[in-house]
């Protein structure tokens, strides 16, 4: 299927348009510069088409989560969340300039930097945790690495709280990293089922792949969701 066109970058004031720098199936991120302070920027810009009272919701509920969790310097910052002139809700964060994933097939990255990292999210997510949220996406994708070298976990786009998550659907799913009891559909998101996906993350970077990834085998979803629910991954080396 062929990859859909990005939509047109919002007029916003204060902000000037640069670029495109990648699309997902709810939004777009765009590279503007801010007129004060002078800094460039990302925005997350919903998609027009898609603009339902949920996912309006949900929208909000990432830009509330962020900006309470943002201030953990291992949590990609929030500088502010508003609603273009032509209705779309964005989001304007700090700029990264890539995800783990652009990385760790390429190179695997070296144990002392992957523990690093690992030490790092792990922490965001626990801060994440005694605030009653729960991120329910982590994987190298949503690792980003700032201008300074830091990771730090973004996309809390379906996050939902402790307390929600029974009643929430596990949308946006990720099969690589996800734990056995979300891919049955026994359970929406748990504490443990976060720490599964972060384990499995931390295994991708030493790995160079995904833990229940076979190298030249059968990866197609069914065949990773077979494995994972039998939860035998192969060795790192």
């Amino acid at each position: 299927m062929a990859r859909r066109l990005p939509s047109a970058p919002p007029v916003l004031p204060g902000f000037t348009y640069v670029t495109v720098l990648g699309s997902g199936g709810f939004a777009d991120v765009f590279l503007y510069e801010q007129d004060m302070p002078r800094r460039q920027v990302a925005v997350k810009v919903m998609l027009a088409e898609i603009v339902t009272d949920r996912l309006r919701a949900m929208f909000r509920a990432e830009a509330d989560l962020m900006a309470q969790l943002s201030a953990h310097p291992s949590v990609l910052t929030v500088h502010q969340a508003s609603v273009a002139a032509d209705g779309r809700p964005y989001l304007v964060m700090e700029l990264c300039s890539s995800s783990l994933s652009d990385r760790y097939r390429r190179e695997p990255l070296g144990v002392a930097q992957v523990l690093r990292v690992g030490i790092r999210i792990a922490s965001a997510v626990e801060t994440a945790h005694r605030a009653g949220v729960l991120h329910r996406d982590i994987k190298p994708a949503n690792i980003l690495t700032t201008a300074f070298g830091h990771p730090v976990l973004s996309d809390f786009g379906i996050a939902s709280t402790l307390e929600d998550a029974a009643a929430t659907d596990a949308v946006g799913l990720s099969i690589p990293w996800s734990a056995p009891e979300v891919l049955a559909d026994e359970s929406p998101g748990t504490v443990r089922s976060e720490v599964w996906s972060l384990a499995a993350t931390v295994y991708s970077l030493l790995a160079g792949r995904s833990p229940f990834e076979v190298p030249g085998g059968q990866n197609a979803p069914a065949d990773l969701v077979a494995r994972i629910q039998k939860a035998r991954p192969l060795p790192t080396g």
